[in-house]
C-alpha cells in the first residue's frame, strides 16, 4: 500500500525491509510507520528553506 505526502499528495512507495530470519513473537516485528509521510523532494524543499532562513541577510 503506497501512502501519500502530507505536503505535495504524492505518492510514497514503501521500502521492503530485507528478511534476514523470520520472526518468531509478534513483539520481534517492525512496528508500522505511521500514514503521514514526507516525500524526499519536500524533505530537501524543507531543508533549503530551513537553511536559507538560517542565513545571515546582505546588507545594502
Amino acid at each position: 500500500m503506497a501512502n501519500r505526502c502530507m505536503l505535495c499528495g504524492r505518492k510514497i512507495e514503501p521500502e521492503e525491509p530485507k528478511k534476514l530470519r523470520p520472526y518468531v513473537d509478534e513483539e520481534d516485528r517492525p512496528k508500522k510507520r505511521p500514514s503521514m509521510e514526507v516525500c524526499t523532494f519536500c524533505q530537501a524543499k524543507l531543508k533549503h528553506e530551513a537553511d536559507e532562513a538560517q542565513k545571515i541577510p546582505k546588507p545594502m
